[in-house]
């Protein structure tokens, strides 16, 4: 009689859940971007690839693109955009220190020392993805339109 033995993983519990973004996070956010310098953080928008990103997209008059080909040249724009936030962020992260924990608090209902106990990737890996969010890229869609 053979004996068959099935290994059962344990599936993790994530490390933090982020709830989703609401109107209530646009202050400890722009907190945040005051920290950084309003002109440093309009540089994420001004960045060469994304205005050849948005001249490609808005000069493509022959060759029509189906809306989910723009969709998706506008995602690519976005995710380059969240880049360059995420790049100046964490150029600026000792600048803005108690506002980023204040702003991660709020989104994942940790206090503040489990924020700072947390493995430094997992910890970057918060902050990425509230870049990664559809509310985040809908907030740099509006701030991007106010700074034209």
């Amino acid at each position: 009689m053979t004996k068959k033995v099935v290994e059962i993983q344990e599936k993790a519990e994530p490390a933090y859940m982020l709830r989703n973004l609401a109107a209530k996070d646009v202050f400890p956010m722009v907190k945040i971007i005051s920290k950084i310098g309003i002109n440093e953080f309009m540089n994420a928008f001004e960045a060469e690839e994304i205005k050849k990103l948005v001249s490609a997209i808005s000069t493509d008059d022959e060759a029509k693109e189906e809306d989910s080909g723009e969709k998706d040249g506008m995602t690519v724009i976005g995710i380059s955009v969240a880049l360059n936030i995420a790049n100046t962020l964490l150029g600026h992260l000792g600048d803005c220190e108690q506002e980023i924990y204040a702003f991660l608090c709020g989104l994942s209902g940790k206090s503040k020392e489990e924020l700072m106990e947390m493995p430094m990737n997992t910890f970057l890996e918060m902050v990425v993805d509230v870049f990664k969010k559809e509310e985040f890229r809908g907030f740099i869609g509006v701030v991007s339109r106010l700074v034209k």
